[in-house]
């Protein structure tokens, strides 16, 4: 399949994330729970050294579910996000000495005062300019102090054209989810355009844009934002980063 002109005539608005995250996300994502996203929040806590006392953010934290566990350390958290949905989600499920605050990643209103940001489940590379992008990398590193960690959760673009299922169908807690996927090389972005129905009405439609960074030019784009990249896993169990990895995990620290 030609994954780079099959959805050529597909246009994918430049704030395409103002509506992506709205009250059908939980639907679409029923199956990203709180469990699923436990192991996850246990290896990013170990790798970026997370303990009592430290300030930590979750940059796009969504619902919580990282947080939920994130919790335990003992941590003073802080989630922050673009959907007010998701921050209402999360709010029901988190404790209140976890500070929530709706904010744009690349102008987060937060000072230099933690000790680690992580970034789960792809929330990098969603802007369709490349200065935007490099942005909300210069505010990772902003807000963290001296020599502060963070933890990325980044899609593996070599392994993604081989993984990717152009279209699929299924149900979920009543709804019918339909969702195709491509890949636009020109403009290095993977897609998805998402159609929700219920007894037979269709809901809404969504869409999802993901800017491709090979290692080395997410390393290149993170060393230019002040982070340096340390260590690249394939996925959570630390499997080494490669070719046919699942997953880009990085970590790494602080810079300037």
């Amino acid at each position: 399949m030609d994954t780079n002109t099959s959805h050529r005539k597909e246009r994918i608005a430049d704030d395409w994330f103002a509506d992506a995250f709205g009250d059908l996300y939980p639907v679409v994502y029923a199956h990203r729970t709180v469990d699923a996203a436990a192991p996850e929040a246990v290896f990013a806590a170990a790798t970026t050294g997370l303990a009592g006392g430290h300030r930590a953010l979750d940059l796009c934290c969504g619902a919580g579910r990282h947080l939920v566990t994130l919790e335990q350390y003992g941590a003073l958290l802080t989630g922050a996000d673009y959907s007010p949905q998701l921050l209402s989600l999360a709010r029901k499920r988190l404790s209140a000495a976890t500070a929530l605050i709706r904010a744009d990643m690349r102008a987060l209103p937060l000072a230099a005062c933690f000790d680690v940001v992580f970034s789960f489940f792809t929330s990098f590379g969603y802007f369709l300019n490349d200065a935007d992008n490099l942005a909300a990398a210069v505010n990772m590193a902003r807000i963290l102090k001296p020599a502060g960690r963070f933890f990325m959760d980044y899609l593996n673009p070599l392994s993604l054209d081989r993984r990717l299922e152009p279209e699929s169908r299924r149900e979920s807690q009543g709804y019918i989810i339909y969702e195709r996927r491509w890949i636009d090389w020109r403009a290095k972005r993977v897609n998805k355009k998402i159609t929700v129905e219920r007894d037979g009405i269709p809901l809404g439609t969504t869409t999802e844009s993901v800017r491709l960074y090979t290692l080395e030019e997410l390393t290149a784009l993170l060393k230019d934002a002040g982070l340096r990249v340390e260590a690249a896993w394939g996925d959570y169990t630390g499997s080494v980063y490669e070719e046919d990895a699942a997953r880009m995990i990085l970590t790494g620290a602080k810079t300037t």
